[in-house]
């Protein structure tokens, strides 16, 4: 196949495709059915939301219309989802990387083959030992080292595992004085994640205050704000409108910012 076939070949999928054939590993018929299935589904849930939607409104046309516009965030939501999904799995795993190279590292110095290094430090149940395990058993099937790690990079879309799986390379090819370049690799990923640990413990601050406030001292000034109102500004609230925003609204707020600073927290702190 030359190089305009090639690229004719490739311009037949979206980029969407391109990648959920890559990270999945699924084949263009594959992802045919794939996305077929999804498509029945979101029809499906837009039958049902149309259904629901017109019995509300009374109106044929705007609930066809907005149940077509749910059906299609859906169908674009499932498709997302395995590429979602994939870059979750990207993050845990350049969060796993630095102490895994250290210690393969450490393995190969003391003067084992790589292939039997990886092999011992895959001792741990986590994302980055699965995908090297994955790499050992394509090399079980008859690929060669760099054919595996190649794999994987086409799994995993992240610089760092594309610039530990080339110093791999070196190692494999070279022999163990190349093992210096991996170990500044992992040393430079290590000072990356102190520095990211450092920048949040400085926001943390932020978010603590913001915590505090939004679940103390804003309820309290609420209540506050009620008994005074109701006595001089003629503000009322019903006992169910303050019951909801006190038992319903306030901890909503206070679950949304617990996951805003989970978000925000470094993988690597939480592991």
């Amino acid at each position: 196949m030359d190089f305009k076939e090639r690229i004719k070949k490739i311009a037949k999928h979206s980029k969407t495709e391109n990648k959920l054939a890559q990270t999945e590993n699924l084949s263009a018929k594959k992802i045919a059915v794939f996305k077929k299935q999804k498509l029945i589904l979101s029809t499906f849930v837009a039958l049902f939301l149309w259904l629901g939607i017109g019995l509300f409104l009374k109106n044929i046309a705007l609930s066809l219309g907005l149940a077509v516009l749910f059906g299609g965030i859906i169908f674009f939501i499932m498709i997302q989802i395995p590429l979602i999904k994939n870059r979750v799995k990207a993050r845990k795993i350049e969060a796993q990387l630095p102490l895994f190279l250290m210690k393969m590292v450490t393995e190969v110095r003391l003067g084992k083959n790589l292939i039997s290094a990886i092999q011992d430090c895959c001792d741990e149940k986590n994302e980055v030992c699965d995908e090297f395990l994955c790499v050992l058993n394509d090399m079980k099937k008859g690929m060669s080292f760099y054919q595996a790690l190649e794999k994987m990079n086409q799994r995993i879309e992240s610089p760092s595992v594309k610039r530990a799986c080339s110093h791999l390379n070196n190692i494999n090819s070279q022999g163990e004085k190349n093992a210096f370049g991996l170990k500044k690799l992992a040393e430079e990923l290590i000072l990356k994640q102190r520095i990211e640990s450092k920048e949040f413990s400085g926001k943390m601050v932020v978010y603590a205050l913001i915590f505090v406030s939004v679940s103390a001292i804003v309820p309290a000034m609420f209540m506050s704000f009620i008994l005074i109102g109701s006595y001089f500004m003629s503000i009322a609230f019903t006992p169910v409108q303050v019951l909801g925003i006190s038992a319903v609204l306030f901890p909503a707020v206070d679950f949304g910012i617990l996951l805003m600073i989970d978000s925000k927290t470094p993988l690597f702190l939480k592991e």
